[in-house]
């Protein structure tokens, strides 16, 4: 795990990226809303922005209230004992910077590590599910990203490609548009427990990586 410097550095750099963003163009959703709502099984967010940015999508699409909960940056690069949740402040003084350090007069010229977890890194992903409980075996992975689903599909995720026709290696299915879920994947609406025999019964979980 990071330290705490190294930690609130790149917080920071996220945050001051995400912040000039174009969130005005972002608008409801309601069909995905009504989608997302509509399927009986959990539903976790997993992205490598940080726990603002991530909140603010979702606001601007109505969706912050569709998910079980967010795995973000601030999950995965806090030190174990402490929890995304517990991280309500930044401490400034701990910032590490970086031209404060090369106008020194005898600057340390390596920088410090940071060990940064996030997609498509394995570790970031099975950290990820190791928080959030879920068994990747048993779990649909949602991306537009093709690196991110063949790292999914190396650690056992049934892979879902968004915003494209064409499947890739690793990729179990390819989907145009997310609002073709329905379509593509009917057996995530049945009733799972009653039926063994169905390839995701029981209780799933679709992690979903948000990109704006």
């Amino acid at each position: 795990m990071m330290t705490t410097i190294e930690y609130t550095y790149v917080l920071l750099v996220n945050s001051f990226v995400h912040g000039r963003l174009p969130y005005e163009n972002l608008k409801p959703d309601p069909v995905l809303r009504q989608i997302l709502l509509s399927i009986p099984i959990r539903k976790v967010i997993f992205t490598n922005a940080d726990k603002i940015h991530t909140v603010k999508v979702l606001r601007k699409l109505g969706l912050e209230d569709c998910f079980e909960g967010i795995i973000c940056f601030e999950t995965l690069n806090t030190n174990e004992e402490n929890s995304s949740e517990d991280l309500t402040e930044i401490n400034r003084s701990n910032i590490f910077n970086i031209v404060d350090h090369f106008s020194q007069s005898h600057p340390n010229t390596e920088l410090p590590k940071t060990p940064v977890l996030c997609k498509p890194s394995e570790s970031a992903m099975i950290r990820a599910l190791s928080i959030a409980k879920i068994n990747p075996q048993r779990t649909i992975f949602f991306e537009d990203s093709v690196r991110n689903i063949q790292a999914g599909k190396r650690i056992g995720l049934h892979t879902v490609l968004v915003g494209s026709s064409q499947r890739v290696k690793g990729a179990d299915h390819a989907l145009v548009s997310i609002h073709n879920i329905r379509a593509a994947l009917p057996e995530l609406w049945k009733e799972g427990e009653k039926s063994g025999d169905l390839l995701y019964s029981g209780k799933v979980a679709i992690e979903t990586s948000v990109t704006a």
